[in-house]
């Protein structure tokens, strides 16, 4: 009867530890400089969510044998989150075209955009990066960026004393850093006119 109820304990104490957290991800513009030829003239066409787990997933924080104690997803599609994150970053530098008057479009594919923790952090983005002549529908220029992270921090802040929002802010500047290096490559700059 004892083994029962402290197994009963124990299960209810690992589940009750076990939650999810939806998070904000955005891009800053706080250290971005404009172009010096910069004119709104791209715009995000479309963005395709080609990662292993779709929709809002990001990762988890895992415990000692690897089950996600607390998982992470982001508060909307990641691929609405990124959408939304490029045209942020195209407006901060004066490249963002309104509505539909761009004369670049960008196609991106986001290939990787997760974190995880089991003893150290880690956070990785990886984006792919095609940009469109709208005249002709052809592509002019295509890149891979990626950014990955990684932060032994704390031993004793894992498991369950992991933070959710030291992960998050990990994510989301590798997700930020990911996006500046495609928008700040001078091949870039130079295909859209802005160098």
């Amino acid at each position: 009867m004892r083994k029962a109820a402290l197994g009963a304990l124990i299960a209810a104490g690992l589940l009750g530890a076990c939650s999810t957290h939806q998070v904000p991800m955005t891009y800053s513009p706080a250290a971005v400089q404009k172009p010096p030829l910069a004119k709104p003239e791209v715009e995000v066409l479309t963005v395709t969510d080609a990662r292993k787990y779709t929709g809002k997933h990001l990762g988890a924080i895992r415990g000692g044998y690897g089950n996600a104690l607390k998982t992470i997803e982001a508060s909307g599609p990641v691929k609405d989150v990124v959408h939304k994150a490029f045209e942020d970053a195209l407006k901060a530098r004066g490249l963002l075209a309104a509505g539909n008057g761009g004369s670049y479009g960008l196609d991106i594919t986001v290939e990787k955009l997760d974190c995880s923790q089991l003893v150290r952090k880690e956070a990785h983005a990886r984006f792919r990066v095609a940009v469109l002549d709208k005249n002709t529908g052809q592509p002019v220029y295509s890149k891979v960026v990626e950014d990955n992270r990684e932060d032994t921090g704390n031993p004793f802040a894992t498991g369950v004393f992991g933070s959710v929002d030291e992960l998050t802010k990990m994510t989301n500047d590798s997700m930020q850093a990911a996006i500046d290096q495609a928008l700040d490559n001078p091949a870039f700059l130079t295909v859209v006119r802005a160098r």
